[in-house]
């Protein structure tokens, strides 16, 4: 079927998959049917574009159930940052440049610069631009990457989390993130991944949760691990390392290179960490978050094993009603026999006394 707009690929016989998107065959992404307009991939007027102000503060709450954004600025400090953060410092150390793209309220890049490193934010929207300004005291870029005054080779990292989805040319854009990392520099993407094997007639059946990603509002292309790889190889970094996410059952969390690159310890980042106030704080908060994650994983060991323990109680219990109900059973089948037993005796008794009163005329 042949699409009014293409895969990034260049792909356009596109083969129907939902109501909402196809998908390429030939690089396995998502495609979204119908495509928003030209205006919609910026923001201008932050009072009635897509992305301005009414996206964050009324869209996301009422068509996806998310909170606040005042709320996520507390909850995401201690909870997805928590998870970047630790990945960050596994193949990045301070004081490195950093740009994240699409930042949102600019907790995760306070979060950088808490660490120690040179850390600033994107985005569209110049009341969310202010917006992290005030709330984290960051630094922020308005607008796309594109329009940006950035040196070449300026930047050891770039990172965009759930931004990937949204861009109206992913190829471009990557490339021109690409330009600006150093040669020794990489990129931290996190999006949503296409399951491939699954219709999306199993996904309706099964309440797949990956169905929560088709957003025809803004969705664009739906990469799968392997359209992932394809994009950027053809982009110079054929390296690409595959992290857990924090939610791995729709998303992938990947560290994106032109080389390999060897992991830091734990260890190594802590001893960065430690070396000012603020990065102490971040490491207190790191630690925070391990002890708990390390407190739900025992509370739910501890109720998986209650469960199971309470599983052979009530195995053991219907157990016990088998046997009382076979011991009832029983128990009426000896009664009946005994009524029979004593039906006999009371018969030969009566037959014995009419054989002797025959007898004895």
């Amino acid at each position: 079927m042949n699409s009014t707009h293409p895969c990034w690929c260049g792909q356009t016989d596109l083969t129907d998959f939902s109501p909402e998107y196809f998908c390429c065959e030939n690089c396995q992404t998502l495609v979204l049917k119908n495509w928003p307009p030209a205006e919609r991939f910026d923001v201008i007027d932050d009072a009635s574009d897509f992305y301005g102000r009414s996206y964050y503060e009324s869209h996301v709450t009422e068509n996806y159930g998310l909170p606040s954004l005042a709320k996520r600025a507390r909850n995401d400090l201690n909870e997805r940052c928590m998870h970047w953060m630790r990945t960050v410092l596994k193949y990045c150390l301070p004081p490195a440049r950093t740009l994240e793209l699409g930042c949102g309220h600019g907790g995760f890049v306070a979060l950088m610069c808490w660490a120690g490193f040179d850390a600033a934010g994107l985005e569209l929207s110049p009341w969310l631009v202010e917006y992290a300004k005030s709330a984290f005291g960051v630094p922020m870029l308005t607008g796309t990457i594109e329009k940006q005054n950035l040196e070449p080779d300026s930047l050891d990292l770039v990172l965009h989390f759930d931004v990937l989805e949204h861009l109206p040319d992913p190829r471009t854009t990557m490339q021109r993130c690409m330009e600006l990392l150093k040669p020794d520099g990489f990129m931290i993407v996190q999006t949503p991944c296409f399951p491939l094997g699954r219709t999306y007639e199993e996904m309706v059946r099964n309440k797949d949760r990956f169905l929560e990603q088709f957003k025809p509002a803004e969705h664009l292309y739906i990469f799968s691990r392997q359209s992932l790889v394809r994009l950027f190889s053809e982009l110079g970094a054929p390296f690409l390392y595959f992290e857990p996410a924090i939610f791995n059952d729709y998303d992938m969390f990947t560290i994106v290179s032109a080389h390999e690159l060897s992991p830091h310890t734990e260890q190594e980042g802590t001893e960065v960490l430690l070396r000012h106030p603020e990065g102490r704080i971040v490491q207190a908060l790191l630690d925070a978050n391990a002890q708990h994650k390390e407190l739900v994983r025992r509370y739910e060991e501890i109720d998986a094993d209650r469960e199971a323990r309470l599983q052979a109680l009530r195995q053991a219990g219907a157990r016990i009603e088998e046997i009382e109900a076979d011991r009832e059973a029983r128990l009426q089948k000896l009664l009946k026999m005994d009524a029979l037993y004593k039906a006999m005796e009371e018969r030969l008794a009566s037959k014995s006394a009419a054989d002797g009163s025959g007898a004895a005329r």
